[in-house]
Formats: C-alpha cells, structure tokens, sequence
C-alpha cells in the first residue's frame, strides 16, 4: 500500500483570502439607525395608534424607502417589541444609581422622584408602552414580561428596604405595585406646558413618605439617575 508523503503530518493551514474582517457586533451607525427609527415608531404609534400608524408611515417620516427598514427589524410586530424593550431598558438602568443611597427614607423619596421623572421626560414612549400592550405579539411578549418582572423585583427590593426600616405601612408588594402605579399613571394626565415634573414628584414624596425625608436631595438623586447613556437598540429579538 503506497503511503502519502503527508501521512502523518499535521493539515497545513487554509489561508483566508483578504477582506474585510465579519463584523461580530452592529456598528455605531447601524445602531444610530436603529434608534432613530424607534423613535420615530414611537410617535407615529403614539399619535395614529398602533393598528393605523404602518412602516410606511415611519419609513416615509425618517426620508427613507420602506424596503430600508427591513434591514433593521422584520416586522412591525418586531419594532414594537423593540419600543417596550426600550422603555424597560431605561426603566431598570435608572435604578442602579439609587441602590447606592444609605438611608433608607430617602432612597424611597428618590425612588418616587425617579419613576416620576422618567414617565415625565419620555411620555410618549410610556404611553406606547401602556396603551399598546394588548397589541403585543405573543411571540415577543414572553420577554417583556420577563423583564417587567425583573423591574418590578427590583423595585420592591428597594421598597422592602425602606418597610424593614419603617418608612412606609403597607405589605411590600402592596406598596410596590401602588407606587408604580401612582407614577405611571402620570403619562394619562402630565402636560409639560401646565405641569411641573418635580412639583408632582414633591407631592408624591410627602403623601407616602412624609415631609421629614430630605424632598430636594431627592429630586436631585433622580435627576442624576437619569443621565444615563443614549437610547440603544436592541440590535437582535
């Protein structure tokens, strides 16, 4: 039996012809991009309601063919998973800076301030968040339930804190579910022309806390929570 003169012998390496390396993560442009069109979703979800406003719609507000923005998402179904995932993205990103708050009371009053401030700032994206949630497709719903749970979890844990150390009377879910209810519920009546943001979250502060808590440290936990990083798309679903 002849025997190769490579028997034995290790493969030699297939050399890869030049190019340009396979991109691993979207680039900064394509997420831009992306985000742009979140945005743009999200007030023409808003103000035509999600079964009237289309991706032609979108598509035609952001200068762009349609066909372009199937380069970024698959379907209308997907980009509306997209706004939800967003709006719990910056919902559970705020709360990191308040767990780092020692008194008890007053990581409460900034959790107020927070939820407050954030419904406050981007009403349109809660209100799509809130109104559309029936139009949720099965398929994405499974993973914003998901992270709602996350959100609330985490939530409470700040709340349970605060209940130990006697800053509120209630059960901790009970609380809990109260004060996000409370202050989302803003996003129905908030009107920024008429309405000051942090004048609601005082007096919401010192309904369920008190007047004895530090109201404007408060305010100012908030405001520095909210300068978080710049909207990120999820660039997969």
């Amino acid at each position: 039996m002849s025997v190769s003169a490579t028997d034995g012998e290790p493969p030699k390496p297939v050399r890869r012809r030049p190019g340009r390396p396979k991109l691993t993560e979207p680039s900064a442009e394509y997420r831009q991009r992306l985000a742009d069109i979140i945005d743009t979703a999200t007030v023409v979800f808003h103000e035509r309601g999600y079964d009237s406003g289309s991706l032609d719609d979108v598509a035609a507000a952001l200068g762009l063919a349609k066909p372009s923005l199937y380069h970024y998402l698959s379907s209308k179904k997907q980009l509306l998973y997209f706004i939800f995932d967003r709006a719990l993205s910056t919902a559970i990103q705020r709360l990191d800076a308040l767990s780092m708050i020692d008194d008890p009371r007053q990581r409460l009053a900034a959790l107020i301030a927070h939820q407050v401030r954030m419904v406050a700032e981007e009403p349109t994206l809660f209100a799509v968040f809130f109104d559309s949630r029936p139009r949720l497709d099965d398929e994405y719903a499974e993973q914003i339930t998901r992270r709602e749970r996350e959100y609330i979890s985490r939530f409470a844990g700040l709340v349970n804190h605060a209940l130990r150390e006697g800053a509120a009377a209630d059960e901790v879910r009970y609380t809990t579910h109260a004060l996000i209810g409370m202050t989302s519920w803003i996003y129905k009546w908030f009107d920024p022309a008429r309405d000051d943001r942090d004048e609601v979250a005082r007096t919401m502060i010192r309904l369920v806390v008190g007047g004895d808590v530090d109201v404007e440290a408060a305010l100012a936990s908030a405001a520095q929570d909210g300068q978080a990083a710049p909207h990120e798309a999820s660039p997969l679903a």
